[in-house]
């Protein structure tokens, strides 16, 4: 079995197995059939917390766009990456398996589009990754530096048009995603109130 199809097994799990755990969590904080956890002070505080741990996804974004031809920002990614899963597990946790209203719901489907697809463009980002560095092990045997190797790989990885289709993709997922959740907050405070 190839790295990748190991790779996808695991993360397929891991995901699976996030998604089962808020809904059981969600069921087990649920005291009251007639409210669920989604319903109560905490369970829009999980709600809160999940939103802003998602919008910590786009400060990588941000700094990957600021830092032009520098270095390529990857802490923030792996923060990208970690908050891409962890803020969408709070929001299962917030909403549970109460579907009652189409907004929130279409809220919900378009944020599982978005980690899925994450998740493919971080199976994308990973196959290029291994072939930049097999290019990095042959310039750096032409003698480059740290930074000449950086700029080109840069470069390199900016002109990857696999990456670039990938990115056509996600991009309008997440503004949906974006203009559904806050459509679902407006509603849920103007309704509702905190």
């Amino acid at each position: 079995m190839s790295p990748l199809a190991r790779r996808a097994i695991l993360v397929s799990i891991l995901v699976g197995s996030a998604i089962g755990g808020a809904f059981i969590l969600e069921e087990l904080l649920t005291t009251r059939p007639d409210r669920p956890f989604g319903h109560t002070h905490l369970g829009h505080l999980t709600g809160w917390v999940g939103l802003s741990v998602i919008l910590l996804v786009f400060v990588y974004s941000f700094t990957k766009r600021s830092a032009g031809q520098r270095r390529w920002p990857k802490g923030w990614f792996r923060v990208h990456m970690i908050a891409g899963i962890m803020g969408p597990v709070l929001i299962l946790i917030h909403a549970g398996n109460h579907f009652h209203a189409l907004v929130p719901v279409l809220a919900l489907l378009a944020m599982g589009a978005v980690v899925l697809s994450g998740l493919i463009g971080q199976a994308v980002h990973y196959l290029i990754l291994r072939t930049l560095q097999d290019r990095r092990r042959l310039l750096a045997q032409q003698g480059l530096s740290e930074d000449d190797l950086d700029a080109r790989l840069h470069a390199m990885a900016a002109q990857e048009k696999a990456f670039r289709f990938w990115q056509y993709l996600h991009a309008p997922v997440t503004a949906t995603f974006l203009i559904l959740t806050f459509l679902h907050v407006g509603a849920a405070l103007y309704f509702g109130g905190f």
